[in-house]
């Protein structure tokens, strides 16, 4: 009688399991792509090696762009870079437009052209941390 009773427990706990999440499904997509964004809405911007910039917007709204054909400095980065942006649409970022990922220290030797241009991909809303 009471491997029975087991029955629906059992049952119930089958159910309710939830899969493994891996540290890439954390950052969970919550809207489409958008080419642009406005740099005067941005609060906050940061360099997410290997591939990827996460921008925070004035209203909550958080976009992750991975840059397109990869970027030697983005590689690299440790949270002490700067990020300069060549863009051409005014006060607007967008996809294709440029970005220069460096360490200041080193650039003052090199100059920040020394560093590779890196193209920027799609930004895509994710949801926020």
């Amino acid at each position: 009688m009471k491997a029975a009773s087991l029955v629906p427990l059992l049952a119930l706990a089958a159910c309710t399991r939830q899969p493994p999440r891996d540290a890439a499904a954390s950052a969970v997509r919550t809207g489409a792509s958008v080419a642009c964004i406005d740099m005067n809405q941005v609060i906050g911007r940061r360099a997410e090696a290997p591939n990827a910039l996460v921008f925070e917007m004035s209203g909550g709204r958080t976009y992750r762009n991975e840059v397109q054909d990869g970027c030697p400095s983005l590689r690299r980065a440790m949270g002490t870079e700067t990020l300069q942006f060549e863009q051409f649409s005014g006060s607007r970022l967008c996809r294709d437009d440029g970005v220069r990922i460096y360490d200041p220290v080193e650039a003052r030797a090199t100059g920040p052209q020394s560093f590779p241009r890196c193209r920027l991909g799609a930004f895509t809303q994710i949801a926020g941390r």
